[in-house]
């Protein structure tokens, strides 16, 4: 419920994909009351990436300056739900998504996140994954630590941002955040930037780290992102 200190004109709505389905998740709208970006975050499209999720459903309750503030806390519930990357019988959600300008999603669940981008104009996206080794040991095998970006250089710029804060923080060498370029053909971020020119990554921490050290991690990667746009 709106508070003295929310702005006027703030509000804050939610929403369900899939509803009716074994899928259906929640969707917060923020809303400043003030124009400015639209700016999409994105957790639990692999369940077991904990600090991803977790991280999202912290700013599902942010306050913002101006513009709108989309987050999808828990995109597949049921995997959050079990505590894996996805359920017995479904596809990767990760890999659910268009792979050419002019085709579909897999899913009734990814048709329905794609198209909230479309809906609402959204202007960037970040979405909060976790891999299981550093990227700077075995980036073949896995992309922890690092931010993956569909090029453009404004995403370029705050994408190298947020790289360079988290760092800053970072004494070993191995452990350091790598800035990579292309998510994964069918993830969200590669169609929602290549397809719908949304300036959009992927945020990956380690999951070798403790979890209060990944979750901080993910959310001061929101909080540059949000606060380089003017919205926090």
């Amino acid at each position: 419920m709106p508070t003295d200190a929310t702005p006027t004109g703030a509000s804050l709505e939610k929403k369900q994909l899939a509803v009716g389905t074994r899928d259906a998740t929640d969707l917060y709208i923020i809303r400043s009351g003030k124009a400015g970006p639209v700016v999409m975050i994105v957790g639990g499209v692999h369940g077991n990436e904990t600090a991803g999720y977790r991280a999202a459903r912290i700013v599902r309750n942010y306050q913002i300056s101006r513009g709108t503030l989309l987050v999808l806390p828990e995109a597949n519930s049921r995997a959050v739900n079990q505590g894996v990357r996805y359920v017995s019988g479904q596809k990767d959600l990760n890999r659910c998504f268009p792979t050419s300008s002019s085709g579909a999603a897999d899913t009734r669940l990814s048709r329905e996140i794609y198209y909230t981008l479309k809906k609402y104009n959204v202007d960037w996206l970040m979405d909060m994954h976790e891999g299981y080794n550093y990227s700077r040991l075995n980036s073949s095998s896995s992309v922890g630590q690092s931010l993956i970006y569909y090029p453009s250089s404004s995403t370029r710029e705050v994408a190298s941002k947020i790289v360079n804060n988290m760092n800053s923080g970072i004494s070993t060498s191995y452990r350091k955040f790598s800035l990579l370029r292309y998510p994964t053909r069918g993830s969200l971020s590669r169609a929602a930037g290549q397809y719908l020119g949304v300036k959009s990554f992927i945020f990956e921490t380690c999951s070798r780290d403790s979890l209060s050290t990944r979750l901080n991690y993910q959310l001061r990667a929101a909080d540059i992102l949000l606060g380089s746009l003017g919205m926090k």
